[in-house]
């Protein structure tokens, strides 16, 4: 199991990796040709559109990989159910997206990036990552991620010659997606096998409601990690949404290297620890936690002072307004895993779905107005201070949370350095 587990790590840590490795070569020359401006348009579609990928995915890339993980036999019935799903929830965002090209200007000022942006949604629609989650089959990302990221690399060197060209960049990267999705989901029915059959409408209704917690989790973080953006950009030129969104990427970066393979691979695998024993779930977390507390606090002091150094040979000159942003967003890395630990890792293997989105309603509702004010007297820099401060209110309330249920993930004992060489000990000798 550890082999197995830490392959799929592996695999996930070089998705990321590649996903990152390729538009760091593609970055410095696309942003000195665009500007701030251009990524600006590109990052605000993208930010609101992310609300129609959330009603989409609807949670069920954990709830449903939960259940697969748990009962592989359900493999077909989960896969159909949740397919089914996401088309009539994409037919559902399609209408709404409609309406929102006349109701937001900054998406009926740039209606043809806004709607190259939107369509991406299908992706989300398609992609049956659930399925290979909850059969810890992870390997095939590495592959489709890399020739994903090289044909992107290839096609944004041909096409990219001058500042309004940056439409080409969301139309590259839906068309690659879609050929991804399509991919992946035909491999999923031969490989495992699965037979689709369309669901009726009522049990599609009866499995909405029922995974509506995680749905709602979902939404309720997004209120205070993208709405931040949408919220920036009725204060602040396309130029000052670019300069946000820049650091914000490069945070991204490390969140998605690190943070998002380890979530996905652990999901699964602590899901069977937590079925067979709690206790024995619980005590995983607290080894792997201290180690990978560590690590990210030594990535969040390398990303501070190389911020400066980071954005000149990433975007160039133009960028230089970012590094502030940057340096402010240095340790949302290590925040946002943590959290991460004791929200989805935690609460939800517990089934305490309904304390976690407390915490993440909560959560939203001070983030929104939080960014509302810091946003509109500091512009940019204010929304980055946002972000760090409600990040860091969450982890302060999902801790305390867990504490009134007897549960304690940071113990103080497992901070130390014979304990951490217990661990790696372990680990080598399994």
């Amino acid at each position: 199991m550890q082999k197995k587990l830490l392959q799929s790590f592996a695999s996930l840590g070089l998705v990321q990796l590649i996903n990152y490795v390729f538009p760091l070569i593609t970055i410095p020359y696309v942003s000195r040709i665009i500007g701030p401006e251009g990524y600006g348009v590109i990052n605000y579609a993208t930010a609101f559109v992310a609300y129609f990928n959330i009603l989409i995915s609807y949670g069920f890339d954990y709830t449903a990989t939960r259940r697969i993980a748990s009962d592989p036999a359900s493999l077909n019935s989960v896969f159909s159910e949740v397919l089914t799903a996401r088309i009539y929830l994409f037919l559902l965002s399609a209408a709404l997206f409609v309406v929102s090209l006349f109701v937001f200007s900054p998406l009926s000022n740039n209606k043809t990036v806004a709607i190259i942006v939107f369509c991406s949604c299908l992706t989300t629609c398609l992609t049956p990552q659930y399925v290979f989650q909850g059969m810890q089959y992870l390997n095939i990302f590495a592959f489709t991620n890399f020739i994903r990221g090289l044909l992107n690399c290839l096609l944004i060197l041909l096409f990219i010659k001058q500042a309004d060209d940056f439409v080409v960049l969301p139309l590259i990267n839906l068309l690659l997606g879609l050929g991804i999705g399509v991919f992946l989901i035909v491999f999923a029915l031969m490989k495992f096998n699965v037979k689709f059959h369309f669901v009726k409408f009522k049990s599609v209704w009866k499995l909405l409601v029922e995974e509506r917690m995680m749905y709602l989790s979902s939404f309720v973080v997004s209120i205070y990690t993208t709405t931040n953006i949408i919220v920036l950009g009725f204060f602040a030129t396309s130029a000052e949404v670019g300069y946000y969104t820049t650091a914000q990427s490069l945070i991204f970066i490390v969140i998605n290297v690190i943070n998002l393979p380890l979530s996905t691979v652990l999901f699964p695998y602590i899901s069977k620890s937590f079925i067979n024993d709690t206790e024995e779930g619980l005590n995983v977390l607290r080894s792997i936690l201290p180690i990978l507390i560590y690590i990210l606090l030594f990535v969040g002091i390398l990303i501070y002072f190389l911020a400066p150094f980071s954005i000149h040979l990433i975007y160039g000159n133009k960028f230089d307004n970012a590094i502030g942003s940057l340096k402010i967003l240095a340790f949302l890395p290590l925040i946002s895993m943590i959290n991460t630990f004791l929200g989805i890792q935690t609460m939800l293997n517990l089934k305490l779905d309904k304390d976690f989105f407390k915490v993440t309603a909560m959560a939203a509702v001070v983030g929104f107005l939080l960014n509302l004010l810091l946003s509109s007297q500091f512009g940019f820099i204010g929304t980055s201070y946002s972000y760090i401060l409600i990040e860091s209110f969450v982890l302060g309330a999902l801790y305390v949370t867990l504490l009134k249920k007897g549960i304690n993930l940071l113990l103080i004992d497992r901070f130390s350095p014979s304990a951490l060489i217990g661990i790696f000990k372990k680990i080598v000798i399994k």
